[in-house]
Parts: structure tokens; sequence; C-alpha cells
């Protein structure tokens, strides 16, 4: 049982307890005397005006975790209330940065050093750190002891926040890691991708192909509650091959926006290299799932031979992290027979799809749908879509585009279309044929130029280039020339023999 202070008669010592703050009265452990309880008041005082810092890291990206910071630090004080640290210049106010938090949407974060108006001598700062090779967010603080507990409840506010919320968790975002040159930017770029505007019904595969990418990537997405269920892993790898322009990006823009129907992250990177970065970032993210969406792997994942970039790739994807994760990989490449071996291997890839060209039947859903309302349902298209099978969307939209104009022509001058006669599709379908056939031929062989013969020598060497070759060319240049520049050159021509 307690005393007070004039019950004090123990000849026992305690000479150290611990300070806690309850009710409204000093109450001292048994034995121990009442200057032993000043000196140890004292000493905690003494403490408490001590500097102490500590960092507190959070597994999000650095932008994600500064939104949190502010929406907790707005709840708590408002904007107005928030102070920057004091400088030659007086006091200069927190630094605020435009972040991104939904397609074309931009809100105001703190950034940098600040105080809080609760406890002024507490500085805060907002910066990153990397975790397990992850671009994290972390707030390092500096304040007296006697705020620490304060400050380390406004972290873990932070935290709390994080668990429910974020600008990334749910959402399609195009992640970017190196710049133009194929330097790697100091903060990667993370921008929304608007998905509003996409239909899936725009996206016309051959049936083959189209069965395939609802089973091995529509499916999955839509239905991710209930793979467990059925013992299935989310974690699945794709790969979707074919020459430019058959459907593979388009597939990459439906899958974003199931994905965000179904609230789960899709992240879009389209160089091969920026894949490792790309799933490390699906790491921080992949609850429920995550896809993460890489365009011509080919450019990293070509030839016999293991590369180092190769190994890296192949490590991450097959990684003991990630085997247990809700990652999906998905992969283009237009060089489907370049792609190492390694790669293709099952387990490690679970689909591999060859997105073909359209078929004549899917040319002729093609030509519906560019045409909107403009071609009767009863409307026969089994000899525009025989004449324009293999071709890709692209040459199909123009095709309609052209025969509408063609329409145009057939109809009276000031009458609106409404409706495509298949003359106008023959048309203009023909008028495409015999353009793709002009860009098939092969382009014949001309005389050789002088680049053309500088760029063999270079290619080959000097000793398998004709030189009379390099002669030959420079003197029909030289022909076409002005006299003056015809001598010019003629007189360096003998100096290089």
């Amino acid at each position: 049982m307690a005393k007070d202070l004039s019950q004090d008669t123990s000849k026992d010592e305690v000479a150290r307890a611990d300070i806690v703050f309850y009710g409204d009265k000093i109450t001292l452990p048994e034995n121990m005397k009442p200057g032993v309880a000043v000196r140890i008041l004292q000493e905690f005082e003494k403490s408490q005006e001590q500097v102490v810092a500590f960092h507190q890291s959070y597994p999000v990206f650095p932008w994600d975790g500064a939104m949190a910071l502010s929406a907790v630090l707005k709840k708590k004080f408002g904007w107005v209330k928030l102070e920057g640290l004091p400088s030659f210049f007086g006091r200069q106010p927190p630094q605020l940065i435009n972040i991104e938090v939904a397609p074309n949407q931009f809100e105001p974060c703190i950034w940098g050093e600040f105080t809080i108006p609760t406890a002024e001598d507490a500085i805060l700062s907002c910066g990153t750190t990397m975790s397990d090779n992850r671009l994290c967010f972390q707030i390092s603080a500096k304040m007296k002891r006697k705020n620490e507990a304060y400050v380390r409840s406004i972290l873990a506010e932070v935290g709390e926040y994080l668990k429910h919320n974020s600008i990334y968790r749910g959402k399609a975002i195009r992640l970017k890691i190196f710049d133009e040159d194929g330097d790697m930017l100091s903060m990667p770029t993370v921008s929304h991708v608007d998905t509003s505007s996409i239909k899936r019904e725009s996206l016309i595969l051959p049936k083959a192909v189209h069965t395939a990418v609802e089973t091995n990537l529509f499916t999955p997405i839509e239905r991710i509650n209930e793979l467990a269920a059925n013992n299935l892993p989310i974690k699945r790898g794709v790969l979707l091959g074919g020459t430019f322009g058959t459907g593979k990006t388009m597939t990459a823009g439906v899958a974003a926006k199931l994905a965000v129907e179904n609230k789960i992250t899709f992240i879009y990177v389209t160089r091969a290299n920026e894949l490792p970065a790309a799933l490390r970032f699906a790491e921080m993210y992949q609850s429920p799932g995550a896809v993460v969406f890489c365009e011509d792997i080919d450019r990293e994942m070509s030839g016999s031979e293991r590369s180092a970039e190769m190994d890296d790739i192949l490590n991450i994807i097959d990684g003991v992290d990630t085997k247990r994760s809700n990652i999906m990989t998905v992969l283009t490449t237009n060089a489907m027979q370049e792609i190492n071996k390694a790669m293709l291997r099952p387990g490690r890839l679970d689909a591999v799809i060859e997105v073909t060209p359209p078929d004549a039947e899917a040319v002729e859903r093609l030509i519906r749908h560019y045409g909107g309302g403009l071609i009767s349902a009863s409307t026969d298209l089994t000899n525009i879509g025989a004449a324009l099978s293999g071709c890709i969307p692209a040459v199909i939209a123009e095709v309609v585009k052209r025969a509408k104009l063609s329409q145009l022509r057939l109809q009276p001058k000031g009458t609106p279309l409404t409706t495509l006669s298949v003359e106008a599709l023959l048309e203009s379908a023909e008028t495409m044929t015999s353009q793709l056939k002009l860009m098939a031929e092969p382009i014949p062989e001309t005389e050789p130029t002088i680049d053309s013969a500088i760029a063999r020598m270079i290619r080959e060497g000097t000793a398998h280039v004709n030189q009379s070759e390099i002669h030959e060319a420079t003197t029909r240049a030289v022909a076409n020339m002005a006299p003056h520049i015809a001598r010019h050159v003629a007189a360096n021509l003998k100096t290089v023999k």
C-alpha cells in the first residue's frame, strides 16, 4: 500500500521507479524516501529535454505515403496550422507538391521538413528508403523525448490510414523507371491510366485467340476471389505473341479496365528492363491481387545465350518471394520465335498465346464494329472478310473509313450517311489490297550509292568490299554535282587511291 510523504520511516530505499501520470495524487512506491523521489523526478525532467531521433518506414511508394501523412495531418491540424522551419528569411512554409491521385486529378501533399504546432520542437521530414529492393516511403523524426510518444502516435495513424487508403492500390497505373536515354530516373514516374473509355467489345480477336485470352487472363482477373476456393493460385504468367497491331496492347487496356473494376492493381510498363522494378512495386499493392503488363519482353529475353539482365528477370518472376504472391505477370512480344527457351518453360509461364491477325470471321466483326450502325445485320460480308483476312485491325478500320467516302460518292449530294453498302466496302477493300500488295513487293536492287557502299564496307570489313563499287558510286554522284564540287570530290578521290 502506498504511503504519503509524512509516513516515510523505512530504512530501505527504492532508487528507481517508473513514472506514470495517473489520477490527481502524487503516489510513491513503498520504501522510497522523498529525496529520492525528487531526484528521480529531476532526472526524468532532464531526460525529457534530451533530443531523440528515429525513422519510420512504410511499405508503400513514396507519393502514396506522403498523401497519407498529409491526410492525417490535415485531419488533426488543418493546412494553415502546419508550420515550416525557421530560417534566415523567417519561418519558411512547408513544401507542397502536387501528386496525381486519379487520372488527370492532382492534390497537394506535404514533402520535405516541417514542424507541427503541438510539438514545435519536433522536426519531421518526408523521404525515401530502400526496403527489400523496393523504393518505400519514410518519415524521419527528431524531437525532445517529452514529445516522442506524441509523434509516434501520429506516425502510427499514418500506418493505420495506409491499411485502408491508397492512391495506387486497385488502380491502373503506368510506371516509368528509365528516361528516354535509358538512364534511371531519380524518382520513378507513376501516372494513372484512364480506363473509362475502354470498351471490352472493342477487342475483336479470332475466336480461338479470344477464348485463350478470356480463359487465361480475363477470367482470373474477374473471378480472383474464386481462385483460392478452387485451389488455383493467383500468381501466373502469360505471354502474348504476334506481329505488330494484332491486338496485344488493346488486350492490356481491357485487362486494366477489368482490374480496376475488381479492385486489382494494374501496372503497365513499356520497357522490358523495367519489369523487375514493376514486379517489386506490385509486391506492395498485391492485395487482393496485382497485374503487371510488360510490352516487348523479347528486347531482354531473346537469343539462346543467358545474360545477366535475362537472369534478373527470370529470378524475380520465379523467385521464392513471388511464388506465394498474388501477382499476375503478362508479357508481350512481336518476335515469339526469338524468346529464350528458359522463359517459356511451364511453371514460369502458364499460357503462351499467339495473337494472330484477324481471320475472315474476325474481319467481318471488325467491319461491323468500325461501321457502327451503318451496316445492317443482314448485310453479307463474306467476300469482304475473305478478301481482308490476315489484315491487322488498323487496316480494317482504314477500309471502313474509305468505304464511307465511297458511299458519299454513290449518294446524292447533301444526304447524310445512313448505311454502308457492300459496293462501297468492296471498292475500298480493293484499293486497300492493291496498296498492301505494293507494300509487300520487294524493293528492286538499285545501283550502289556512296552511303550504301561505305555502310557495306563498315558492316563487312574493307577486305570483302569491292573497291570499284565505291569508285563507281562516287563517280556517278560527282557527275551530277556542280563542276567545282565535282573537281573537289574527284581530287579527294585521287588522294584516297
